[in-house]
């Protein structure tokens, strides 16, 4: 498989890494306590919310000539030549191809409030000293993965690039 930056692709085995990746982080804070009442509440899972969707909708909104276009194909190349391995070679099943029918179009607003949302992402990852940065780094990677699904994130893809929008249509409303 090689990497497509024009039209990317998922396979079963990029899904199934990004969907490991999702079990295992919900696994390790239900871990930690907080599924049991312990000191851990859901809003530790909130920077790795964040950055599934922003993952999610830059793979599905960043074209391949752009930088973030190039950094998202590359990762979802990965993941799938990952998830392909674990799936083909590690447990003797196959990868098919599972990518929905097209990409998701932001409006000039909603680019601004993803471009805001990277912005705010990356500072995340380098300046914030009580958020774990791998749980940002592995949410991002999980969206990635999962973004171009036809099943299981393909249905947040819409919502999340109408909210996007939306959100894009009033920042531009009020700096116009």
């Amino acid at each position: 498989m090689s990497l497509n930056l024009g039209h990317p692709a998922v396979t079963l085995g990029g899904v199934t890494l990004g969907t490991i990746i999702v079990a295992l982080t919900v696994q390790r804070w239900w871990k930690k306590g907080g599924g049991k009442g312990g000191t851990p509440s859901w809003k530790e899972l909130l920077p790795f919310v964040f950055a599934l969707c922003y993952g999610m909708l830059a793979v599905l909104a960043s074209p391949g000539v752009s930088f973030m276009g190039v950094v998202s194909r590359a990762g979802l190349w990965g993941g799938n030549q990952l998830g392909y391995g674990y799936l083909v070679w590690g447990l003797g099943g196959t990868s098919p191809g599972v990518t929905r029918a097209s990409a998701v179009v932001l409006t000039p607003g909603g680019y601004a409030v993803y471009g805001i949302w990277t912005a705010l992402l990356v500072g995340q990852h380098l300046w914030s000293k009580r958020m774990p940065r791998l749980q940002t780094a592995f949410g991002a990677v999980a969206g990635i993965l999962l973004g171009l699904s036809a099943g299981i994130a393909g249905i947040a893809a819409v919502p999340l690039a109408s909210a996007v929008n939306a959100l894009g249509s009033w920042y531009a409303g009020v700096v116009q």
